[in-house]
Formats: C-alpha cells, sequence, structure tokens
C-alpha cells in the first residue's frame, strides 16, 4: 500500500503505482491519465513532500470480508510551503495472491 502512494507522490510514476493498484483502481488512474488528475480526483490530495505511516491496528476486514481490507493511511507533509497533515482509509483486495489498493474512502463517509 505505502508502495502505491509512493509512486505517485516520491516517484511521480503512475505506471510504477499501476503495479499496487487493484484492476478498478487501474482503471480509474488511466481515466486520469496524470499525476495531477489522479492525485486530485482519485487520490484527493496534492503534495510536495510527504511521509507516509499506516496505522498497524487498523487493518481489518472491511464490511466483514476477509477478501478485503480496510487500514488507514496517515500523510505528514508539505504543499506550497504549508504543512499538511491528512489520513486516508483505504480498502485493499486480493487479486494474483497480492493485496492492492482497490479504493480511496472518502473521509466523511467511514464505515
Amino acid at each position: 500500500m505505502k508502495g502505491f502512494y509512493q509512486a505517485i507522490y516520491r516517484d511521480d510514476d503512475l505506471n510504477k503505482a499501476k503495479r499496487f493498484a487493484s484492476e478498478r483502481m487501474d482503471g480509474l488512474i488511466e481515466h486520469y491519465a496524470t499525476l495531477s488528475g489522479v492525485e486530485r480526483y482519485v487520490l484527493g490530495r496534492y503534495y510536495d513532500r510527504v511521509e507516509l505511516t499506516v496505522e498497524a491496528d487498523s487493518i481489518v476486514p472491511y464490511l466483514n470480508n476477509k477478501q478485503e481490507l480496510r487500514a488507514t493511511v496517515i500523510f505528514e507533509g508539505e504543499y506550497k510551503g504549508d504543512n499538511v497533515k491528512d489520513s486516508r482509509d483505504v480498502v485493499l483486495v486480493q487479486e494474483e495472491g497480492t493485496w492492492r489498493v482497490d479504493q480511496i474512502l472518502d473521509p466523511r463517509y467511514r464505515p
């Protein structure tokens, strides 16, 4: 999961991010096509520099489905000189034996 965000925010590489993305997320990345588009419409946040942590105790089955996991990612970074701290809940699905980023949940509707 961290690899997905690092590919976008640190490496500026959407193709690398796709390696960590589910088929659904891959389709969103293709649709928005640019780093700026993905940051704005899929991830909902821009960063010039960011550090990521995953809250280990937040990793739980999503909606009681053991084939999907929800985890909280904490972001601490900078954008245009301002310090920015945020969190997002991410849904992971298992595809081809690997956990992949499938959804970025809207923080207003956290289940």
